[in-house]
């Protein structure tokens, strides 16, 4: 399912404005995804596509922020815990990971990875605040760009690509912003 199928149909009616009116700041649609408690907001144009149910294969000795990897049309993607790159200590139990409700792809040029989500809610138009400090928690990742209230929900708004650097250099393996020396 790619990022524009889900905004069709019903989803269309999901989509709300953060900030209310347009104003002259850019705004930016979001896919709304959870995790337990927590809420993430993934640029939309950084998604590949939303895989259901995909089976994970775990990998022997990889650091506790990749969950395994999963083959997506012909294509063998790592699948990583978002839970555990911001910190948290909760780790999905072998039944579960088994058979992961949602995968969802994102994309920074050739470099792919899936995350977990527990589930969709739709996309939003979300609308950067204009002052110049984002609203970002001290202790965040860098890959949290900042934080924003959603229909009584936290939700941090995660940067895709500093997201997929976050979770290569975790793995101690080149990203994508990183180049090699000769």
């Amino acid at each position: 399912m790619s990022a524009d199928e889900v905004a069709s149909g019903e989803d269309k009616a999901a989509m709300v404005s953060h900030n209310g009116p347009a104003s002259e700041t850019a705004s930016t649609t979001l896919m709304l995804l959870r995790l337990g408690k927590r809420w993430f907001g993934v640029d939309v144009r950084a998604i590949e596509e939303v895989a259901l149910k995909g089976e994970v294969t775990r990998v022997p000795t990889a650091p506790g922020h990749i969950l395994g990897v999963t083959t997506l049309r012909g294509r063998l993607v790592t699948v990583v815990g978002l839970e555990q790159m911001v910190g948290g200590t909760r780790m999905l139990s072998g039944e579960i990971s088994a058979t992961l409700p949602r995968l969802v792809v994102v994309r920074d040029g050739e470099y792919e990875m899936a995350v977990v989500a527990e589930g969709i809610q739709g996309m939003t138009e979300y609308v950067p605040a204009t002052d110049p400090e984002p609203d970002r928690p001290p202790g965040c990742p860098s890959f949290v760009r900042g934080e924003f209230d959603w229909q009584g929900n936290r939700v941090s708004l995660l940067d895709a690509p500093l997201l997929i650097a976050a979770a290569a250099k975790l793995a101690g393996i080149l990203s994508p912003s990183e180049k090699v020396e000769p």
